[in-house]
């Protein structure tokens, strides 16, 4: 017996310094790709979970909502603020173009969707990855802060943003920012103003809509409505039916440029009506397994 049990003690011995190998990390907050996930994508994978990370996926048809319309939907959980990440094609000072599923891949995302297609206009605020790359701000855009902790702050129009600081909020560095909106609810609260949006997101038209959300502490949800499309107004009550509580929704850009990868292979539409865009945001796994 009392052999038995110091075979059992160096076994555990023997496991305990591999088990600590595998970890949870910190991701730098910089350009580079996040952590590879485990496991393959099939058109049957609804969730990814590892420790660092969960992605839930949905789609629901148009014929099974009020809004007639296809959307789909994800929600996602991470451990570290540094898993919400943004990447571009090639460098943020630079207007290079891909599909977002290539840039989603280069990076090891998770899920990832588009940005704000900072590469189409010159009047627009980019902050990403904690650098500023242009200090802009068009007339009448609300702009979305997103500082270290992983929240989300809003800037409206009406505060006239291009005079206000917008490498920090509330003493904490923002990480990355954006400026396409507009911004659609603030604390559970709409406060959608139709004009503070550039012109191209057409907020009163029905069209495919990409929507990011910060649901709570290092909780979020991306909406992307596909077919037929939807308003701003409509987007509002999409997001208010999806969750109990919204701390921030905000409008990326749109239309073809809408779209949503998961595990390396985008979702929401066919990769032929897929538009080349600038950027995309992402959330990566953060799981540094044993080797």
């Amino acid at each position: 017996m009392r052999k038995m049990t110091c075979i059992a003690a160096l076994l555990l011995a023997l496991l305990l310094p591999v088990a600590s190998l595998a970890e949870v990390v910190e991701l730098p907050i910089d350009t580079s790709p996040g952590l590879p996930f485990q496991g393959k994508f099939t058109q049957d994978t609804m969730v990814y979970e590892d420790p660092s990370i969960r992605v839930e996926r949905f789609r629901v048809d148009n014929l099974d909502t009020d809004f007639n319309c296809t959307y789909y939907y994800a929600n996602i959980k991470i451990a570290d603020a540094s898993q919400l990440r943004t990447a571009s094609v090639n460098g943020f000072d630079r207007g290079n173009r891909a599909k977002a599923q290539v840039m989603a891949k280069r990076n090891n995302a998770v899920l990832a969707i588009n940005g704000d297609f900072y590469g189409a206009r010159s009047e627009s605020y980019v902050l990403r990855q904690g650098v500023v790359y242009r200090d802009k701000v068009g007339p009448n855009q609300d702009i979305l802060l997103i500082d270290e902790d992983g929240d989300f702050h809003v800037l409206l129009a009406a505060d006239n943003p291009a005079e206000i600081d917008k490498t920090t909020v509330n003493g904490k560095k923002v990480i990355n920012a954006f400026s396409f909106g507009p911004a659609l609810i603030v604390d559970n609260q709409c406060v959608l103003v139709e004009t503070s949006s550039p012109s191209m997101s057409a907020p009163e038209s029905r069209c495919q809509r990409m929507c990011i959300v910060q649901t709570g502490p290092l909780e979020y949800m991306t909406v992307c409505v596909r077919q037929v499309g939807c308003t701003a107004q409509e987007m509002v009550k999409l997001v208010e039916e999806l969750t109990d509580n919204v701390e921030v929704a905000y409008l990326l850009d749109g239309g073809e440029s809408s779209q949503m990868c998961f595990m390396g292979e985008l979702v929401n539409k066919t990769s032929r009506t897929a538009r080349e865009v600038t950027d995309i945001v992402y959330f990566a796994s953060a799981w540094q397994p044993e080797e």
